[in-house]
């Protein structure tokens, strides 16, 4: 792995600033609803008004085959497991990027 961020990294994968801010919204978002799991709806209401032409919907029970479907069905081709490890060793969302990773076992 390079000394280049998460989001370099996407970029030089292809994605753009929007599919970026995607996928950091579903991870944020996420992390957010397992604390505050009564405010799932108003967390999706925001998250439809962010991407109101994404198909993904915030789960706080979020799988990494669930994940990988969300990105899937939005054209996004990425190595998940990949992105998962860079996003964990930059420090942004450890507690989920462990779980997802943990979740494809």
């Amino acid at each position: 792995m390079s000394n280049e961020t998460v989001s370099e990294w996407l970029r030089s994968e292809g994605l753009s600033n929007t599919d970026i801010d995607f996928i950091e919204t579903v991870l944020t978002f996420t992390s957010t609803a397992k604390g505050l799991n009564n405010k799932l709806d108003e967390i999706n209401k925001a998250f439809q008004t962010s991407f109101p032409d994404k198909k993904a919907e915030i789960d706080p029970n979020l799988t990494f085959w669930q994940f990988e479907k969300i990105l899937h069905d939005n054209g996004l081709l990425i190595d998940l497991n990949e992105m998962l490890i860079r996003y964990k060793a930059q420090g942004l969302c450890v507690y989920l990027c462990n779980e997802l990773l943990e979740s494809q076992l």
